[in-house]
């Protein structure tokens, strides 16, 4: 087990595109990474995103919003996003689970955090939903790396 194969599978968890489902199968494929270990690496690595997104866009968008120019696009953006995302306000935290939880593209805890950041919810209300999630999105792929290798 070595500290490199950990950082990239943490880097590779942390970033939008591979997020735990690219992170975890690397890990244990390509690192030989137990999968225990692979599995909390991936996990935690995970996790980053959301605190960036939660954690840090409202002050990054309460400081754009003072200019006018941005005040305009964002009401504009938000509104019709709000629009899209509508499906999800009705399953609440519940959706926003299940959308980081199932491991496809564009689903994921980037996009998951995104949409309950439009949404209005707050940081320790969604936060053991998307913890929820990672770990649901996790399972399954750890599902695929057990029967993948014949158990």
């Amino acid at each position: 087990m070595s500290f490199e194969g950990i950082l990239w599978v943490v880097l590779l968890a942390a970033l939008p595109i591979s997020e735990i489902r690219g992170a975890l199968p690397y890990g244990v494929f390509v690192k030989q990474l137990p999968l225990p270990v692979a599995f909390g690496v991936a996990f935690w690595g995970n996790v980053i995103p959301f605190f960036l997104v939660m954690r840090f866009l409202p002050f990054v968008f309460s400081f754009l919003q003072r200019m006018q120019w941005f005040h305009r696009f964002w009401v504009w953006y938000t509104e019709k996003a709000k629009k899209h995302f509508d499906p999800y306000r009705k399953y609440g935290r519940w959706g926003i689970l299940l959308f980081i939880g199932i491991p496809l593209p564009f689903t994921g805890v980037w996009t998951g955090s995104l949409i309950a950041f439009l949404l209005g919810f707050r940081f320790w209300e969604i936060f053991p939903f998307a913890l929820g999630g990672v770990a649901m999105a996790g399972s399954i792929v750890m599902l695929f790396i057990l029967f993948g290798r014949g158990m």
